[in-house]
């Protein structure tokens, strides 16, 4: 009767057994740990059968193999009872360890996403601020032009000047006039008569522009001396002769040809991008 009810009180856990041994024999916690050179609390966890997740199984097996033999039981003993313990084990470490690993990732995409945002939303602003600086630009360009043009058209005078050129090479020339009553393609040609207009072009320095359409224009000589400012109309010639090289602001350059020693000036650049031509014109 009695070897039966210690049949049934017979631990069937590793750690069980390993305590209901040390108690046999008299034994502490604190003693096996000094015997068997392990923390009090390693002796404490095979016995209650905790397994720490940092402890690789191997180191741990052996532990618990030099625990029985201090104790007196057989490795044959124990090892049915190990074999039964072991997977619960591994089913309770590796799911913890896969979540771990599953968060850590998780957290470095979210970081690693934010930042490529970060850099999406930097690169647009500053590509839609340099948009907007320019708009601006031609808005004001624009606006200049037609306050010039509405003061010139606005003037009292019966008719204004336009000087053509300085020096030797307007001597004999009279002033372009500009009537507000005439057609002004015909008033701002640079020369009245077609032997002079050959003499401009014979000019090394003289500057014809053919016009296509409406345009307003500046053009300044090397000197810094306005030699024209205002609007051309279709069909109007305008020759120029100053001091090169010569600066030219144009509001339409597609409504424009231009030559400069009877070769023509490239003005498609600023035909293609539909801006205001801003150039230098110099001998090549």
């Amino acid at each position: 009767m009695n070897t039966e009810a210690l049949q049934d009180q017979a631990p069937t856990t590793t750690g069980g057994r390993l305590r209901q041994a040390r108690e046999n024999m008299g034994l502490s916690q604190q003693a096996v740990a000094e015997r068997l050179c392990l923390k009090v609390s390693t002796v404490r966890d095979i016995e209650d059968d905790h397994a720490n997740p940092n402890l690789a199984s191997t180191f741990l097996r052996g532990y618990i193999r030099s625990y029985a033999r201090l104790v007196h039981i057989s490795e044959e003993e124990l090892i049915p009872m190990m074999a039964k313990q072991a997977p619960i084990k591994a089913s309770k470490v590796a799911p913890m360890q896969s979540f771990s690993l599953g968060k850590t990732r998780k957290k470095r995409d979210g970081w690693l996403m934010g930042f490529t945002w970060l850099i999406l939303f930097v690169v647009i602003g500053l590509t839609g601020a340099w948009w907007w600086q320019n708009h601006q630009a031609q808005q004001q360009d624009i606006a200049n032009m037609a306050d010039q043009s509405s003061a010139q058209l606005s003037q009292g005078d019966d008719a204004t000047t336009v000087p053509l050129g300085d020096g030797a090479d307007d001597v004999g020339q009279p002033p372009a006039v500009v009537s507000p009553s005439a057609p002004q393609s015909a008033a701002l040609a640079a020369t009245p008569a077609a032997p002079e207009a050959g003499a401009a072009d014979a000019n090394g320095n003289a500057l014809v522009m053919n016009f296509t359409g409406d345009c307003w224009l500046e053009v300044f000589d090397a000197g810094g001396k306005k030699l024209f400012s205002g609007i051309q109309h279709s069909g109007a010639t305008l020759n120029l002769t100053g001091q090169a090289p010569y600066k030219l602001k144009i509001g339409a350059p597609a409504a424009v040809q231009v030559q400069y020693q009877g070769k023509p000036v490239d003005l498609s650049r600023f035909i293609r991008s539909n801006q205001v031509a801003r150039l230098t014109v110099a001998a090549q």
